[in-house]
């Protein structure tokens, strides 16, 4: 296997956060050294999946442009943060998806035929953990291709200084 056969598929996670800007970093890095397509996947919330809140803490009434602006902000944002740092030679596409994140993560990677999943991971432990889960977690059991979790550069350093 010659090394330009390794990955020529990689889906890129973000969640904008700095571990999964990190990650853009490692996940570029990939596919410039394998020539490998790079895509861009981001999940939005869709609140018509989300458990019902009781009218006290959300109105259930809200602008119906929100769902509009919500993903031309995404839009802008991988644009800016991602996209526009992709070298010509590089081939790229965006996925910009609704739903709940891992189950959306895991259905893209399997229709694009995703060799390696790159996300970042913000490390929970703990109480955390258990109570939000990680969506890093649930795509590392089940996705059908490798997935590299990356943790922040911060998030390394705290780590080994045992803080």
């Amino acid at each position: 296997m010659t090394k330009k056969e390794v990955f020529k598929n990689i889906g890129f996670c973000t969640d904008f956060s700095e571990n999964a800007d990190f990650a853009f970093e490692i996940a570029l890095q990939l596919a410039e050294q394998f020539g490998a397509k790079l895509n861009i996947v981001h999940v939005m919330v869709n609140f018509s999946l989300a458990p019902p809140v009781h009218a006290t803490y959300m109105p259930i009434e809200y602008d119906p442009n929100f769902v509009e602006e919500v993903t031309v902000a995404a839009q802008t944002a991988i644009k800016g943060k991602y996209a526009s740092k992709i070298p010509a030679g590089i081939q790229s596409e965006v996925h910009l998806l609704s739903g709940y994140a891992s189950t959306e993560i895991l259905r893209v990677s399997e229709e694009e035929r995703f060799d390696l999943i790159v996300m970042g991971s913000h490390g929970l432990t703990g109480l955390a953990h258990v109570f939000f889960g990680s969506v890093a977690d649930r795509v590392v059991r089940k996705a059908e291709c490798s997935v590299l979790t990356v943790r922040s550069r911060k998030a390394g350093k705290k780590s080994e200084s045992g803080d």
